[in-house]
């Protein structure tokens, strides 16, 4: 979609910089979270240099963890094909990217001997905005199509693009021609992105530091993300009893804010005693 929207801009006389590439959507929504947390943080009291030192650890985790989801995703096809080319040229999963950047920040605080539940939820707004701006550069790049759609919000992508190959690989289309039009599941899970932001926002507000505005943003992300994936017209997703990867990531990750939930209740009510004492 960038090539279409590039060459409209250049019809009207509008910057270029409006049209921006992925990597640059993405390195935009790193700074406006970091900006944000940096801010909670002088707010809060707390290290600013033990924030941006967790950040950046976390910057580092993302691109390390999208790079190897992807990659080990690919493995089996790379046996197959006896070749290293899907493994050594695979895309970035956003998964991997938010697993790996929650453990390498973990780990920074844990060695800085520093809290961990209000830095999450000082970054959870900025990752919602990162997922935000992160898929729309998906969207403007190709990536992440859905099915094909008969509602009248569905796109076409142009020829050469990663939908209009597919589906002309498949029989939908000419070969040189636009996809099929496809769901934009790229600016559905933007949305999703915001909505989580918004949401985590809320507790941030009242100034809670406890975890509750990062799991807000997590269970919000999950929830969202399951029910994209069904929408989602790319192929090599990996799959497993009927369901994505993805969606297998979304269960856990949902599954273990629930059972975390269960454990601080329980010990909440130890910690008070029976209630027949009080």
């Amino acid at each position: 979609m960038r090539p279409l929207l590039a060459a409209w801009l250049a019809r009207h006389d509008l910057p270029s910089w409006l049209c921006p590439e992925y990597f640059q959507l993405a390195s935009l929504a790193t700074l406006l979270g970091a900006a944000l947390a940096l801010h909670l943080a002088a707010r809060d009291g707390a290290s600013r240099k033990h924030t941006a030192y967790a950040i950046a650890c976390a910057y580092v985790g993302a691109l390390v963890g999208g790079y190897l989801f992807e990659a080990l995703r690919a493995l089996p096809a790379a046996i197959a094909g006896a070749s290293w080319g899907p493994v050594l040229h695979p895309g970035r999963a956003a998964y991997g990217g938010l697993l790996f950047a929650i453990g390498a920040a973990a780990l920074y605080l844990r060695r800085a001997r520093e809290p961990l539940a209000p830095f999450f939820d000082r970054v959870a707004i900025g990752v919602g905005l990162t997922f935000a701006l992160v898929r729309t550069g998906c969207f403007l790049a190709g990536c992440d199509y859905g099915l094909p759609t008969a509602h009248a919000w569905g796109v076409r992508f142009p020829p050469g693009s990663l939908a209009a190959l597919d589906h002309a690989r498949r029989g939908f289309v000419p070969r040189g021609a636009p996809s099929l039009p496809v769901h934009p599941t790229e600016l559905y899970e933007a949305a999703v992105g915001l909505v989580a932001a918004a949401l985590s926002a809320v507790s941030v507000a009242r100034g809670r530091r406890d975890g509750r505005a990062f799991a807000t943003f997590l269970v919000t992300y999950a929830v969202g993300r399951f029910a994209i994936e069904f929408l989602r017209g790319d192929q090599d997703r990996g799959q497993a009893l009927g369901l994505s990867t993805a969606q297998w990531v979304s269960v856990a990750i949902v599954a273990a804010l629930v059972a975390a939930g269960v454990r601080r209740r329980s010990v909440r009510r130890f910690s008070l005693g029976p209630v027949g004492s009080l």
